[in-house]
């Protein structure tokens, strides 16, 4: 049904919140220790005993499917755990039970990026998008100390507002200092309701992982972080190295590098990398040989005359007034080099706008509205600004922006940059810088997988080999035409899954070579929409399917045009009311469970109740039935300018053909 579409799309989602090949694609060799290695810290602001830790059960804060053996609550932490003493704070974890007869006793603990983004909301869809990794073995998902569930909770709404508040702000100057000054209001408040910022950063992070190990019971732990996640990941290797079986992590941070100085280099050179990716494929360069000239003029045109456009905010159909900019096309190719699935598309999105069709520009940007509110901001700029800038100028940044062209900088003067960006932002942000050995690379005999993507802007396969050169008993993996989202490949999770079950030897890679890189969309003429007979003997229904549409699961079919084609088509039989069909379904989008039809029709033996609504601003038709003890449904999710004649061409034919087999 919906549900796996669903749950790839959010996990691709998630893990966008924050491109050289330098690897021999497919092999997994040990990495060699670099001659040159940093100083392992000497002190480290732990305790000398173990950490008080407790479980405390609690409701699931969603609905547990039957079958599932899930169990939540919290976990009650030291707020500091260097003092120990009364200050306590809530972790929200929810653990989901394997009940195999090969359960193993070490856990999978999911570390999450960000840093602050939520995760317990999402914990079953994680689960199943995850179910290769942890075959045996217990997952367990937990919202990070200030975020999510946890408590308290570092929430920051007023910056979330002025995000959306800015979209038709052309003054980037002036769009700065509104999320500064947001963001000051946010630190006015938590530090209004004592909170103390001090204790949020990953050093308390990775003593938190240990703590929820010691109250739920556990000996040994796996750990599986990307992007922050993977920062996360080697302080807990650092500081508790005992009590860790394996580790994996993809699109890695390396702990001595600076997120916000790097970032501009990192994504203005997987930017490069695909510009001269396209170049390399004969029908890319055919469509668009001169894209780079072509997005360079783009860039300087948009910031000398915006364009005015109306976005969609795919969660909830919301339109929004805004403006594309020279500076927007940057964000939305920085943005998007995260997300493979949308890679190929963008060739074709800067070309469009040179050519002044807006249309996939303007599809890019709200699709970036889905993006504004996974994160705790409040835990995430206490983290940076404990951390990330240790040792950093403003010098550093502005010799960085020297270095590249000036179009993939953005239009920002540096003056705002340095009062409202990070150093000015963390300058007002009540929390002391970290010590030096934050910043020193682990090395360790712990067995380590590291999966990096070839077009990641912000963790690049360069920064994945700098952390294995660290650890002698490493494996390394590239993945052709993958952003930033590495675990949203299937290719990945498998390699992950066999990693795990056995650490202490190469995992089967195979399925790399397989993987075809990046296929870039290129105007093609469109297909004469054929339909073909389905037969499904396992759900007791036939019907029909349109030919050519790419299968996610048997009469569950994506037409994938392009990278952002909406087109969605997908059929259903099971044992139930129609009712209860459609509760689900409803549920599954997290829509308002009552939905009156707009029509009633019979159409063979079967009478149909028709529904039509939005979803994420394009049109979807359901078609609901009842039929001796079974319910069917047919729908249909149609880009707006195709409604009408996908509907008829596709969605009543699909209605009238299916029946009952038998």
């Amino acid at each position: 049904m919906l549900r796996v579409r669903r749950a790839v799309h959010r996990w691709m989602a998630t893990t966008v919140l924050i491109s050289a090949i330098l690897s021999a694609c497919g092999t997994a060799t040990p990495s060699p220790i670099p001659t040159e290695v940093h100083p392992k810290p000497t002190a480290m602001i732990v305790p000398s005993s173990e950490p008080a830790a407790t479980f405390e059960q609690a409701p699931c804060p969603f609905d547990v499917p039957v079958g599932w053996s899930v169990e939540c609550g919290f976990v009650v932490v030291l707020e500091d755990h260097a003092n120990p003493s009364d200050a306590t704070i809530r972790l929200a974890v929810a653990v989901i039970r394997d009940k195999g007869e090969n359960h193993q006793p070490d856990p999978v603990i999911l570390l999450a990026g960000g840093p602050g983004e939520k995760t317990v909301a999402s914990a079953l869809d994680l689960a199943q998008v995850l179910a290769p990794i942890h075959p045996n073995r217990d997952l367990i998902v937990f919202d990070q100390r200030g975020v999510g569930f946890s408590e308290p909770a570092l929430e920051c709404p007023g910056f979330v507002e002025a995000l959306f508040e800015i979209l038709d702000e052309v003054d980037q100057g002036k769009a700065s200092q509104t999320t500064f000054e947001s963001l000051m209001v946010c630190r006015d408040q938590l530090l209004s309701d004592e909170i103390n910022l001090e204790m949020y950063n990953t050093t308390q992070n990775a003593a938190d992982v240990n703590a929820i190990r010691l109250a739920l019971g556990y000996d040994q732990i796996n750990l599986y972080g990307g992007s922050y996640g993977s920062l996360l990941a080697q302080a807990v290797m650092r500081d508790y190295p005992q009590v860790i079986r394996s580790v994996a992590m993809n699109s890695v941070l390396p702990l001595e590098k600076s997120f916000f100085i790097e970032t501009s280099i990192t994504a203005s050179k997987a930017m490069q990398h695909l510009l001269d990716s396209c170049a390399a494929d004969a029908a890319c360069n055919n469509a668009y040989p001169d894209l780079q000239e072509e997005l360079f003029e783009v860039i300087d045109r948009l910031n000398a005359d915006p364009v005015q456009v109306t976005l969609t905010n795919p969660t909830d159909g919301q339109q929004y007034e805004a403006v594309i900019t020279g500076d927007t096309v940057l964000g939305n190719l920085r943005t998007f080099l995260y997300i493979s699935q949308i890679i190929p598309v963008l060739p074709q999105a800067i070309h469009a706008v040179y050519e002044g069709d807006n249309t996939l520009m303007t599809q890019l940007s709200s699709t970036r509205l889905a993006l504004l509110d996974l994160t705790s901001r409040g835990m995430m700029l206490s983290v940076f600004c404990s951390e990330d800038l240790v040792g950093r100028t403003p010098e550093d940044l502005l010799a960085v922006y020297a270095s590249l062209p000036r179009q993939l900088v953005g239009s920002t003067d540096h003056e705002d940059v340095i009062e409202y960006g990070p150093f000015g932002m963390c300058a007002n942000w009540p929390v002391e810088e970290a010590e030096d050995w934050v910043k020193a690379p682990v090395v360790s005999d712990i067995p380590v997988l590291i999966l990096e993507g070839e077009f990641d802007p912000v963790t690049p396969p360069e920064y994945g080999l700098l952390v294995a050169g660290y650890l002698r008993n490493s494996y390394y993996f590239e993945f052709p035409g993958v952003g930033h989202d590495v675990l949203a490949n299937e290719c990945a999770r498998e390699i992950a899954g066999d990693f795990l079950a056995d650490p202490n030897n190469a995992p089967n890679a195979s399925c790399i070579a397989e993987m075809p890189g990046v296929v870039f969309d290129v105007p093609r003429e469109d297909e004469d929409l054929i339909l073909v007979a389905y037969t499904d003997e396992a759900r007791g229904f036939q019907g029909v399917i349109p030919a050519g549409w790419q299968e996610l699961q048997p009469a569950n079919l994506v037409r994938g045009k392009t990278a952002l084609d909406p087109a969605y088509f997908v059929m259903e039989g099971k044992p139930g009311t129609a009712a209860d069909l459609l509760a689900d379904l409803l549920s599954q989008l997290g829509m308002d469970p009552v939905l009156n039809p707009t029509l009633s029709e019979e159409h063979g033996s079967i009478t149909w109740d028709f529904y039509t609504f939005e979803l994420g601003g394009n049109p979807v038709d359901l078609a609901i039935a009842e039929e001796e003890g079974k319910a069917y449904f047919v729908a249909l999710i149609s880009p707006a300018e195709e409604h009408e004649a996908l509907y008829q061409d596709l969605f009543m034919p699909a209605v009238e053909a299916l029946a009952p087999l038998g």
